[in-house]
């Protein structure tokens, strides 16, 4: 009876800290922010134009298959292109101690060992909220990052 009385006071316990756990755990960090994202969209178009649709300084409407495929309407042609051209895309952002603002590099690196870079400006609050804690945390003035095409990102149902 005494042990009983034990089991069912430890799991209420035990359930009462899993509850309290919880409720404080902090808000998950968002991956990307809508100006990240615009910027990497923007930079890996110019960026694959050439090498995916062969053809040099293509026109928005020459581009419309890549744009509609890196904005998750993929084109099963140019993600086959794109898979085979390119070995990885790396974020890079750059925050001295006296800049308000932090630079974002994006990386593309071919299979071939070519490399394109594209980089602009953003905000702090423009940044993901991961990147941002990190350079807090870490008080480091480099953060990196690997970018994920939309196709290859897991989707939760």
């Amino acid at each position: 009876m005494l042990l009983a009385v034990a089991v069912v006071l430890g799991a209420l316990v035990a359930l009462l800290l899993y509850k309290r756990s919880r409720r404080a755990a902090p808000e998950i960090a968002r991956a990307t922010t809508p100006a990240l994202e615009r910027f990497v969209r923007e930079a890996l178009e110019e960026e694959l134009a050439e090498g995916v649709l062969g053809v040099r300084g293509a026109t928005p409407e020459e581009r419309r298959k890549l744009t509609r495929t890196l904005a998750d309407e993929p084109d099963a042609d140019v993600v086959g292109r794109i898979e085979e051209l390119v070995r990885a895309v790396e974020l890079e952002f750059v925050r001295y101690a006296h800049d308000a603002d932090v630079e974002a590099t994006v990386r593309v690196r071919y299979e071939d060992g070519k490399v394109g870079a594209a980089t602009k400006r953003l905000t702090l609050a423009d940044v993901p909220e991961a990147v941002r804690a990190d350079f807090e945390s870490k008080g480091s003035t480099r953060v990196f990052r690997t970018w994920a095409f939309p196709w290859q990102r897991v989707h939760a149902l």
